[in-house]
C-alpha cells in the first residue's frame, strides 16, 4: 500500500502522485504526516505542502469527489481512494497527552479516513484501551 507523506511534497506533487496511483488502479493509500528531517526537531512541510495528515486526507477526499487542485486537468474524474491513517495506542511521541492524540486522530477520521493502522505497540492492554476510546469518540 502506498504511504503518502506530507514531508517532501507540495500539494500539487501529491495530487500528481495520486493521479498516477489512480491511473494504475491503486486505490488504497495510507496518509501520514511523516517524521521530521533528522537534523530538525520539529516537522516542517515543504513549500506548498501539508502540515498535518488531516490536510492530506482532505485533499484525497476532495479528489474522491472530483475536486482537484490543478485547473489544467481536462475531464478529470473522481477517484475512489480508500484512506488509512496512523493511530498510536501508546501515544505519539510528539503528543501532549493520550487525550490530545485521540482528538487529532478523530479529526483525521472526521476528515474522511476509512480506517486506522496502529503503530506497533508492546502492551496489549493499552491497545484494548485505545480501541475502546476510539469507539467511544
Amino acid at each position: 500500500m502506498p504511504h503518502l507523506t506530507c514531508g517532501g511534497f507540495s500539494k500539487d506533487e501529491t495530487e500528481d502522485a495520486l493521479i498516477d496511483l489512480n491511473f494504475l488502479g491503486i486505490n488504497n493509500v495510507l496518509a501520514l504526516r511523516g517524521d521530521p528531517i533528522k537534523s530538525e526537531s520539529n516537522f516542517t512541510p515543504d513549500t506548498g505542502g501539508h502540515l498535518y495528515a488531516r490536510e492530506l486526507v482532505e485533499q484525497i477526499v476532495a479528489m474522491n469527489t472530483g475536486a482537484y487542485i490543478s485547473d489544467e486537468l481536462v475531464n478529470a474524474e473522481s477517484t475512489n481512494f480508500c484512506i488509512g491513517v496512523a493511530g498510536y495506542p501508546e501515544k505519539h511521541y510528539e503528543s501532549m497527552s493520550p487525550k490530545t492524540d485521540l482528538k487529532y486522530l478523530k479529526e483525521k477520521v472526521d476528515a474522511g479516513a476509512h480506517y486506522i493502522v496502529t503503530q506497533m505497540f508492546f502492551d496489549n492492554e493499552k491497545f484494548f484501551e485505545f480501541s475502546a476510546k476510539c469507539r467511544d469518540m
